[in-house]
């Protein structure tokens, strides 16, 4: 039972279950992340600019009780069916995202979009 409590502590913490669960539940998601060495305005920045420059319009920012501990950005793909969720962990120095969609191949393609612009650290 300890391992199952890990286990979801460590997903809940690095951000993977809010990323694949905040992705509207599509069946394809893709999900990386890198190190964090900036504040929390300054990722929410950072993630906004890798989203728009990958062809999503930011829906929404939801930032935690506590704002210094980090923020979810959330995306929709301006002509594609997929969306986008970039989290900043900025308590525990990471950030991740994932895209997502009802058909591989686009969740693929999307990510490799999103990809490219990803500075591995922010």
């Amino acid at each position: 039972m300890r391992l199952i409590y890990k286990a979801l502590f460590f997903t809940l913490s690095t951000g993977l279950l809010q990323a694949n669960l905040s992705a509207n539940a599509r069946p394809y998601a893709y999900t990386t992340g890198g190190s964090l060495f900036s504040d929390t305005s300054e990722c929410v920045r950072e993630g906004k600019q890798i989203a728009r420059a990958a062809g999503f319009n930011v829906n929404e920012v939801v930032f935690d009780d506590n704002p210094e501990n980090g923020a979810t950005i959330f995306g929709k793909h301006r002509s594609k069916d997929a969306t986008f969720t970039f989290r900043c962990e900025t308590a525990y120095e990471i950030y991740s995202y994932a895209t997502s969609s009802l058909d591989n191949d686009t969740a693929f393609e999307v990510y490799r979009d999103v990809i490219q612009y990803d500075p591995s650290q922010i």
